[in-house]
Order: C-alpha cells, then structure tokens, then sequence
C-alpha cells in the first residue's frame, strides 16, 4: 500500500481485518504475538462454560486493544468491543471519581453494567496488569441474573489479575 488514500476501508474487505492487527503494540507489549492470550484464554473458557448464560468474553487493554475474546463472530467486532468497553470503563470511573474522590483503591474492582433487550446484559470489569497500566473484561450474557454476572465478573477480575501478578 502506497498511501492511505489507496487503502480500501471496507469493513467486510479481508484486508482490512488484517490491517487492524498491526496496530496492537502498546507500552513496550507486542499483542501480535499475544502470549497474554494465551496464558489467558483457557481460564477465560471455563468461565465461560461454568457461568450459566454467560456467551461471550472479551478483554483489552485500558487503551482499548484487542488481548483476546471468545464467543464473539470475529476479530474486527472484537477490537470494537474492546475499544469501546474501555472508553465506557473509563468514562465511568472518571464520573464515580468526581462524585468521589476518596475512593479506597483497596476496594474490589468497580463493574459497570449495562442491560440490554431480550434479558441480555453486559458487564465490564478493570483487571489490574501493571505491564500495560490495566486490561478490561468485558461479559455477555442472556437469561441469567445481573447479579450473577457482577459476582463472576469480579472474582474473575481478582483471580486473574492475581495470577497475571504471580507470572
């Protein structure tokens, strides 16, 4: 590719699916090679098969990369998600912040939650990794309670930014 006028954004262009992986170096962390994801991804399959109606997980980085995901169609609408779960968890953490300052940062991590149509519901998690500042795991799940979601969706956080700790 000469320019970036030559370049064809068409979403459903394979090119371009190929294109957004190169763009995932972040503070010295390579995630094409990703073995992030591939220390991840077999404790984020048994969350996803334990949890009743939990059917997609995602999780990026705070800036917004693409790490890893399962249950979604494909890579693009990942890096979507990712993206976008992180501007909401920031956006978020930032209004929680001016409401309150004193925050305790011993505090189990925050969930942001969002419910959608058809008894499906969203949450996302700040898993502390400090390689790359945080990651953010995003959940989907259908016809199962919020709360279960907010319960899993924190002791995963724990768990896995305990064992990123110990790595």
């Amino acid at each position: 590719m000469s320019s970036l006028q030559d370049f064809n954004f068409n979403q459903d262009d394979p090119e371009w699916k190929v294109e957004i992986g190169r763009h995932r170096r972040v503070r010295g962390q390579d995630f094409a090679t990703n073995d992030l994801a591939a220390a991840i991804l077999p404790s984020m399959a048994r969350m996803r098969h334990s949890v009743p109606g939990l059917y997609a997980i995602a999780l990026g980085t705070g800036d917004g990369l693409h790490v890893c995901s399962l249950g979604l169609p494909d890579s693009l609408v990942a890096s979507e998600i990712t993206a976008l779960s992180a501007s909401m968890l920031g956006v978020s953490e930032a209004q929680a912040n001016l409401l309150e300052p004193d925050i305790d940062d011993s505090a189990p991590p925050a969930i942001v939650t969002v419910a959608r149509p058809d008894d499906e519901c969203m949450a996302l998690v700040k898993v502390e990794h400090k390689p790359v500042g945080h990651l953010v795991m995003t959940l989907f799940a259908r016809d199962t309670q919020l709360g279960m979601v907010v319960y899993h969706a924190r002791n995963s956080a724990i768990q896995m930014a305990e064992w990123l700790a110990e790595v």
